[in-house]
């Protein structure tokens, strides 16, 4: 396979920056998990191909020139030296592969929205302004059956997401899509958001007041697509200046 085009443009060299900036910046936000959890960003020009973290680094260490170049049969073609662990291939390449919006992949297993997945039936309660973009837009996955550990898993996985940009994975945590990564960034970040203070706001037994659906209805999902370039924006000015190693 010829990965020339795929590794030496400026579009793929930028996409690596955003996504070595995107694992600094979920760090700095408490959203990591040993060195597990994993994000991927398709390689601009070649959709069949990803860009994600490699195996054994803290999301705090990622760099621009650390990341791995894989297909979606599992072949890694970067010369760096890195791996990727079995379930990020297992998870993220056929949900790549199956689903046009999913050209950002990030999953976590942050805290307030992992707690959520745990409870029996447990859903995000439409109830908190900042989420109303994406309340319509949430799967739930009941079918847990241990780690993924095959392709087939994430391919199942693809199928319950479908036209949704959230994924609530029942024993596990969540994933969260994007057609850019900013997009996805600004989605998963909101979606902690909008799970802590759910969290919150029943820890005492209140009942929650529901957003009127109308409301909800007329929200615009094509804000985390604005915002979500400034969000980017914004998180690579930042890392630039505090944390410029980030870059290499």
């Amino acid at each position: 396979m010829d990965t020339h085009v795929a590794t030496n443009t400026d579009a793929v060299m930028q996409a690596r920056i955003e996504l070595a900036a995107a694992c600094r910046w979920a760090s700095r936000l408490g959203f990591q998990s040993g060195v597990c959890n994993h994000f991927s960003v398709a390689v601009p020009g070649r959709p069949d191909l990803m860009l994600i973290n490699p195996e054994g680094y803290f999301w705090a260490e990622v760099t621009a020139s650390s990341l791995v170049l894989a297909d979606h049969q599992g072949n890694i073609l970067s010369d760096n030296g890195n791996t990727v662990e079995l379930t990020a291939f297992c998870i993220h390449a056929p949900i790549h592969a199956a689903l046009p919006q999913a050209t950002a992949v990030l999953h976590t297993h942050m805290h307030h929205a992992t707690a959520i997945c745990m409870r029996e039936g447990g859903e995000i309660a439409p109830a908190y302004l900042s989420a109303m973009s994406f309340y319509h837009r949430i799967a739930y996955d009941r079918a847990f059956d241990g780690a993924a550990l095959t392709p087939a898993e994430g391919a199942r996985l693809a199928g319950v997401i479908g036209k949704a940009t959230v994924l609530m994975m029942q024993n596990h945590g969540p994933i969260v899509v994007g057609s850019t990564l900013g997009e996805a960034l600004l989605r998963l970040i909101y979606l902690e958001d909008t799970c802590k203070m759910q969290l919150l706001a029943e820890a005492g037994g209140a009942k929650l007041v529901p957003i009127n659906p109308a409301l909800i209805g007329r929200s615009e999902p094509q804000r985390f697509t604005n915002y979500g370039r400034t969000l980017m924006t914004a998180v690579v000015r930042t890392l630039t200046r505090e944390e410029p190693d980030f870059l290499g």
